[in-house]
């Protein structure tokens, strides 16, 4: 059986168009010791046949095509079918950044002692290519866990995990949809050692296909607040059962009380010049649309290129450094 250092682990449901994008970049950006594991949910649109051709030509190690119960119950038989030391999550509509990840696999070989990395991610609209964001509360929420143990969600695309450290952080529970808020919750609450890349390792590409609006359509508009909150309340010891508990987590009261006074508390810190809270950074990108309407395939491959340079810009003009508990702060492997 081949050895291999890392196993990119992808799934896929009825989403053709996106899949040839992802994949045909993660082909292009596979090493000799690396793998391609893919589990199809059991698609209807030609996926199995365009796998069944990546597989017959050598360009994917393994894949699978059959119903399953959902994203988690795909990544986890993935997971289990993988060979390799480490595994990187993949998603069939969302773009990474492989440099950086090679960066991140050179680190947990060299670091045996980390169980899961992840790092710096940002969002792009498909409707609005010509602006991201940039995921700021997710690096304060690892600076968090990092400083106070905190109990913290953590974004699922830049994830690197260690294989056999699964029989510590256990595989994706497959009762929720938001697969990886559940996965991060869970292991900030356990004694797993995380480390972060201060690289920008993925950008998450909203579509009207992403998980998100697809959950809260319609009347379930706050599914995925709600779903995610009961998470936290499972996972963070500090939040008790106390009618204070419920006042300060669940009711929305203290929210309430602080709207009013916003304002003045921003004009109170602009007049004092102390730095506040603005929001997650939005960048640029750069993109100008076409004049000419594109086809669907033109439009994608448009997104994931957005995306690809938005990524190379930013690790340009950001070094890459790894943050973890044991030394804190120790510069990439180049």
């Amino acid at each position: 059986m081949p050895d291999y250092n890392l196993s990119y682990v992808l799934t896929t449901y009825n989403k053709l168009p996106y899949l040839r994008q992802a994949a045909a970049r993660l082909i292009a950006a596979r090493q000799a010791d690396e793998e391609i594991v893919v589990v199809d949910g059991g698609s209807t649109d030609g996926t199995r046949e365009y796998l069944q051709e990546l597989f017959e030509a050598g360009h994917i190690q393994q894949f699978v095509s059959e119903r399953d119960k959902g994203e988690g119950h795909g990544f986890n038989k993935a997971m289990l079918r993988a060979r390799g030391e480490l595994l990187k999550l993949i998603t069939d509509d969302d773009a990474f950044y492989y440099p950086a990840i090679r960066e991140a696999k050179a680190f947990l070989l060299g670091h045996p002692e980390v169980d899961v990395l992840t790092g710096n991610s940002a969002l792009m609209h498909l409707e609005q290519l010509n602006m991201a964001t940039l995921y700021d509360d997710v690096a304060d929420n690892f600076q968090r866990w990092l400083a106070q143990e905190e109990v913290v969600w953590l974004i699922g695309l830049p994830l690197l995990i260690r294989r056999s450290s699964l029989a510590l952080t256990g595989l994706f529970y497959t009762g929720v949809v938001q697969v990886d808020t559940e996965f991060t919750y869970r292991i900030t609450s356990l004694n797993v050692n995380l480390a972060w890349s201060t690289a920008m390792l993925s950008v998450r590409l909203e579509n009207p296909q992403s998980n998100f609006r697809v959950m809260n359509r319609g009347k379930a508009s706050r599914a995925s607040i709600e779903e995610a909150n009961r998470m936290r309340f499972y996972y963070d010891q500090r939040i008790g059962h106390t009618f204070f508990d419920f006042v300060r987590y669940q009711s929305g009261w203290l929210e309430l009380l602080k709207k009013p006074f916003r304002p003045a508390k921003r004009a109170l810190f602009q007049w004092l010049n102390w730095p506040q809270y603005q929001g997650n950074t939005a960048i640029p990108t750069g993109y100008v649309p076409a004049l000419a309407p594109a086809d669907e395939t033109a439009q994608l491959s448009a997104a994931f290129e957005v995306a690809e340079h938005l990524m190379a810009t930013y690790n340009a003009t950001h070094p890459t450094e790894f943050l973890f508990r044991n030394n804190q702060l120790t510069k990439a492997l180049r």
